[in-house]
């Protein structure tokens, strides 16, 4: 189970005070902002602990468009990450997400797109509010059960919500209108068969979450959950997923890229690593290092490839507004070492070295590896499978 989740658990003041107009979601074309989340997992078979999974997401954001009511057309990127707090994050999993938001929080997303996940929470009425108000609104979850279970579609849930608003809190300097969501789910899901033989034939559970709104703004600021879904299958057993989540959302400020260059390239210079190729990227910023050496199928960095990225996380160090992506690529050639493994775990020796240095905490800096499907240049020549063998890092514009 996967969960778009938008939340923060902060110490917060809570006030009685009054929301004097009706809240709505206010999107301006260009904006960015992006949400870090966490979630713990918990997941039973029958009853039976089957495992405990620990993940961080990140939500990055762009508005695309607008309408003449302050919905948006919202286009982002969500990252799933394996959590390890002294290691940089991998990417487990991506999607791309594109999809139009009213104000009133009503969502248009196109049918096959999995995320997000939870759609239409939290949707606000077209009045004022006071603390102890409540109404009711429908959402709906969608969830991908095709790869788990072999089934053929995926499985929409309608939900009815109950909302109360509690007023407003206090956080970080930032007056935020609170409202509690919750709701039931139950969906007999459909299936009849499937690849695997064993699928779901019933979803039931639970969402309560928490959404810490920013008015002035006119987006979620933060959100929390605690949540438990549990699927009866056609064998007679149980899977229950359960968790709690938190996140925080951060605004993006534009990124002026060619200026970016070359401060990036002046900063390296003056280091003496003025070999290292810094150009534009769709995502942000990267400087290509090709020059980076490794043993022979090994991602094991030797003491002068350490020191090298010392320096280039004195540079990087200077953007900390910016997370971080490294990526790994290898040449096409023969070798014993599975080349997208080895791609993976050279993307991971630096991106661990950067958070070991303190260039970034561990969840501001992302890596995967593409193994040898990204060349630059033919593997024809040695010098060219020279430089198809490189260490990307990515200064993200958002």
């Amino acid at each position: 189970m996967k969960r778009l989740l938008l939340g923060l658990l902060i110490p917060w003041v809570l006030s009685q005070s009054l929301a004097a107009d009706p809240l709505k979601f206010l999107y301006q074309s260009g904006d960015q902002f992006r949400y870090y989340s966490t979630t713990t997992q918990t997941v039973t078979l029958d009853g039976k602990p089957l495992q405990e999974n620990l993940q961080t997401y990140r939500i990055a954001y762009s508005v695309a468009e607008t309408d003449a009511h302050g919905g948006g057309r919202l286009k982002g990127h969500i990252s799933y990450m394996a959590e390890s707090p002294e290691s940089a994050g991998a990417i487990t999993e991506e999607y791309d997400v594109d999809y139009f938001s009213d104000a009133n929080g009503f969502y248009k997303v196109p049918p096959e797109e999995v995320m997000p996940t939870v759609r239409d929470v939290p949707t606000f009425p077209d009045r004022e509010l006071k603390p102890g108000d409540t109404w009711t609104g429908r959402g709906e979850e969608v969830q991908d059960l095709r790869r788990d279970f072999g089934v053929d579609s995926l499985l929409r849930v309608p939900v009815e919500v109950a909302y109360t608003y509690d007023g407003t809190v206090v956080m970080n300097g930032k007056t935020l209108h609170v409202i509690r969501s919750d709701y039931n789910l139950y969906k007999r899901t459909g299936y009849r068969t499937s690849s695997k033989n064993v699928y779901p034939t019933l979803l039931t559970g639970y969402s309560h979450q928490t959404h810490y709104f920013d008015a002035e703004k006119g987006r979620e600021d933060s959100y929390e959950e605690d949540y438990s879904l549990a699927l009866a299958l056609n064998n007679g057993r149980v899977l229950e997923y359960s968790g709690k989540g938190t996140s925080s959302l951060v605004e993006a400020q534009s990124m002026d890229k060619p200026a970016l260059v070359e401060e990036v390239k002046k900063s390296l210079e003056d280091r003496g690593m003025g070999n290292i190729q810094v150009q534009v990227t769709p995502q942000g910023v990267s400087l290509n290092l090709d020059n980076i050496l490794f043993p022979g199928d090994s991602a094991d960095l030797v003491p002068s490839e350490r020191e090298k990225l010392r320096v280039i996380g004195e540079v990087l160090r200077q953007y900390a507004d910016r997370d971080i992506l490294v990526e790994g690529h290898t040449a096409d050639v023969v070798s014993s070492t599975n080349p997208q493994q080895l791609s993976e775990a050279r993307a991971a020796a630096v991106g661990n070295a950067l958070v070991a240095a303190g260039v970034r905490s561990s969840e501001k800096i992302l890596y995967r590896g593409w193994g040898s499907s990204k060349p630059l240049f033919p593997n024809d020549t040695e010098a060219h499978r020279a430089k198809n063998r490189r260490v990307e890092i990515t200064l993200l514009e958002n």
